[in-house]
């Protein structure tokens, strides 16, 4: 099985409602965004994250801050959402590399 990016965000937002966080789209689109209750990230943001962000050695509060300033308070939540989702899927980064190159 390939693991894309579509994936990726698909599980970040199923991951984020699990664990309570409200699901939403950015204003005057369909583009969907999780509330982390002061500062939300959208789906543009968490793509751009992926696959690096799935690396044992990631470094995710630099990552977020790099393609979204200003959000530390999501920091926490989304390093305990990727977390989740490794636990889900083994593999998951060279999964998710391979998927890319190809």
């Amino acid at each position: 099985m390939k693991y894309s990016a579509d994936d990726f965000l698909n599980d970040v937002l199923r991951v984020a409602s699990q664990q309570g966080y409200r699901i939403e789209t950015l204003r005057g689109t369909d583009i969907p965004q999780i509330d982390f209750g002061i500062k939300k990230l959208h789906a543009r943001h968490i793509l751009a994250l992926f696959p690096a962000i799935l690396a044992d050695d990631a470094d995710i509060n630099r990552m977020i801050e790099n393609v979204a300033p200003g959000r530390p308070c999501a920091h926490r939540p989304f390093r305990e959402l990727v977390a989740q989702i490794r636990r889900e899927h083994t593999n998951l980064y060279t999964e998710a590399l391979k998927a890319k190159v190809q």
